[in-house]
């Protein structure tokens, strides 16, 4: 079971905290009026929410519906955190066929797009799972640092202390998000071939490292992996060559910089991965249509327009 949630709108929290639970004590039975968001930290809870029975063990999360009934089962020691919050765009999904390999496509195609449009590419929808362990990776880790950082901001009450809790929250979401479904595509059961991965593996390695000199040589080396073999399979699952998808980061990447920047156009190519200048200005236009200089001054005619007659921004 996932949750959908219009991500532009920030939960309600009105409680982020830890609980310790020892024997005697078990969980009482209740039906909360708000969702509840349960991370462990160490030890067993034992708990059911109508008729399904949950063993939380450090790295899972489970989420506690509005809807349903749940209680303890038996007592048992263990850490955890609690977030008690509300939505006014939260909705109950059964996963259907085909629902993962969607979220599959929708990472996907995210991680093509210009980071700097403003276009939302989707974002608006955050899926989240029902209960994931999210076991003691990395991606766990970072959750824990968020809810930490949820709670300090909870108990400090400074002006907007509500918002900068809930944009934790919000963050550590998302987080747990990408974990579930990274955790879902590694299952060799659900028959998500190895080369999948692999894809999604260049694009990250692409979009973090395309300042620097990439080489086929260097991407096999990389990834263990010919590189005509990588670049078929890239091309198969992303319509477009590794190297062209390259260009495509880096041209975006120097977009932003002419809007945003005074540097040269030598010196954008240069910090974008293209050590020759004449190569760089070729690209831009193949994908923009205009030259780097045009498009810089095109940039500079938008900011001025966005001032006032003493050179503020309106």
């Amino acid at each position: 079971m996932y949750y959908e949630i219009n991500a532009n709108i920030l939960p309600q929290i009105r409680l982020v905290d830890t609980a310790v639970l020892e024997p005697p004590y078990v969980h009482r039975k209740r039906q909360p009026d708000e969702y509840i968001l349960y991370i462990m930290k160490q030890g067993v809870l034992y708990l059911r929410e109508e008729e399904k029975e949950y063993e939380l063990r450090e790295g899972d999360v489970l989420l506690l519906d509005t809807d349903f009934v749940h209680e303890g089962l038996k007592a048992s020691e263990c850490e955890y955190y609690y977030i008690h919050f509300r939505h006014p765009q939260i909705y109950r999904r059964e996963v259907q066929p085909g629902f993962m390999e969607n979220l599959l496509r929708i990472r996907g195609t995210c991680l093509q797009q210009d980071s700097g449009s403003h276009k939302r590419y989707r974002d608006d929808v955050l899926w989240l799972p029902k209960h994931v362990s999210l076991g003691r990776k990395g991606g766990y880790l970072r959750v824990l640092k968020l809810i930490q950082e949820a709670m300090e901001q909870h108990r400090n009450q400074m002006e907007n202390y509500k918002v900068a809790c809930e944009c934790r929250f919000m963050e550590a979401l998302v987080a747990i998000s990408r974990e579930a479904l990274s955790s879902w595509t590694a299952r060799p059961t659900h028959g998500i071939p190895s080369s999948y991965h692999r894809v999604h593996e260049l694009l990250n390695y692409l979009n973090e490292n395309y300042h620097r000199q990439i080489s086929g040589a260097g991407i096999e080396e990389e990834f263990s992996c010919n590189f005509d073999y990588l670049n078929r399979v890239f091309k198969k699952n992303i319509g477009k060559t590794i190297f062209a998808c390259l260009n495509e980061i880096r041209i975006h990447r120097a977009m932003e910089l002419l809007a945003t920047t005074s540097m040269k156009i030598s010196a954008v190519g240069y910090r974008v991965g293209f050590k020759d200048d004449g190569y760089f200005c070729k690209v831009f236009k193949k994908y923009t249509g205009i030259s780097p200089g045009q498009y810089g001054a095109l940039a500079g005619v938008r900011e001025m327009e966005c001032e006032d007659g003493n050179g503020n921004l309106q």
